[in-house]
């Protein structure tokens, strides 16, 4: 939810929403890495076994991800710290990195596209589909 949300703001020329404290971490899989696990899944993958396809680094804070994304923007975002709205579960996690062990082992998976280099590629994406030049 959260880099549809902050791009849409962006291009919006609107502050981000970052909710809770801001401190909470995740970690974020480009959509090249994440089709490259589930094809591997599905040709070397053992049948009905499960796969965590992700990519567990770096595992950054959500105010980091704000200073991430005005690193690829080339200039400053403006934000603001707010409480959850009452459509997020009441059990948001403070913490989610996927444990891909697993894939590594059995189906050779490994995510290749970085941070820095995922928020250039998909905020240049966004762009053109918030700007209707796709």
């Amino acid at each position: 939810r959260v880099m549809p949300n902050f791009a849409n703001r962006i291009k919006g020329g609107r502050p981000l929403n970052v909710y809770g404290s801001g401190d909470q971490t995740r970690t974020f899989c480009y959509i090249t890495d994440a089709m490259n696990g589930f094809l591997r899944v599905i040709a070397a993958g053992v049948p009905g076994e499960a796969y965590n396809i992700g990519n567990p680094k770096p595992e950054i804070s959500m105010i980091d991800l704000v200073k991430g994304m005005e690193k690829a923007c080339g200039g400053n975002l403006d934000y603001n710290v707010i409480e959850y709205p009452d459509s997020y579960p009441a059990d948001e996690p403070l913490r989610r990195c996927p444990d891909i062990t697993k894939a590594r082992r059995q189906i050779g998976y490994e995510p290749t596209v970085d941070l820095d280099d995922g928020l250039a590629r998909f905020l240049g994406w966004a762009d053109k589909i918030y700007t209707g030049e796709a």
